[in-house]
């Protein structure tokens, strides 16, 4: 036992000295989904999408707007029976509004979500196969990183070009610089 902790302890800086020599690679995705025409389309798509419901949010409101004015302009007139079934159409008017409201944000995050989940499972597959091309052990996210060493490798531009973005200019394809390699 005394023996396979020494020999555990004089293996341990071989160990420490492998685990340093792997590579470490940083990508901005927020960067590569911005150039993908997938993640243009899919942004216009939801943007109509949203553009359907609010015209459609609007013209409730509207109506709403238009019975409330002819209520309040023949309030002074009305017997209570019919000013209480009045207040109720107008309470489940704005309750059917507000309702379809949540039901069309709701129905917009779904589409989003259908739209996103191929395209992020595509810049995922890149990320791995630039990872394995690259021989890195990791690679983070450059976003949520504080600081990154000069020896971490930028591959947002490797990503983009396994997804097949061309590349603009060196100042608007990352926000980190990119480190030496190995």
């Amino acid at each position: 036992m005394k023996k396979f902790l020494i020999s555990l302890l004089l293996m341990l800086p071989l160990a420490l000295s492998a685990e340093a020599q792997q590579k470490i690679g940083i990508v901005n995705t927020a960067v590569i989904m911005e150039a993908l025409p997938d993640v243009k389309a899919a942004t216009t798509k939801i943007q109509d999408l949203a553009k359907q419901y609010d015209a459609e949010i609007k013209r409730m409101q509207d109506e709403m707007k238009t019975k409330l004015e002819a209520y309040q302009k023949e309030e002074a007139t009305m017997t209570e029976v019919i000013k209480k079934r009045r207040q109720q159409e107008l309470q489940e008017m704005e309750a059917r509004t507000q309702n379809s409201y949540q039901m069309m944000q709701e129905e917009i995050q779904k589409e989003q979500e259908k739209l996103m989940a191929p395209i992020r499972t595509k810049v995922t597959t890149a990320i791995s196969k630039v990872c394995e091309a690259q021989g890195c052990a990791y690679i983070f996210e450059s976003g949520t990183l504080l600081a990154t060493g000069s020896t971490a490798l930028d591959l947002t531009q490797a990503v983009k070009d396994a997804l097949g973005i061309k590349a603009t200019s060196a100042a608007a394809t990352s926000t980190t610089k990119p480190a030496p390699k190995k």
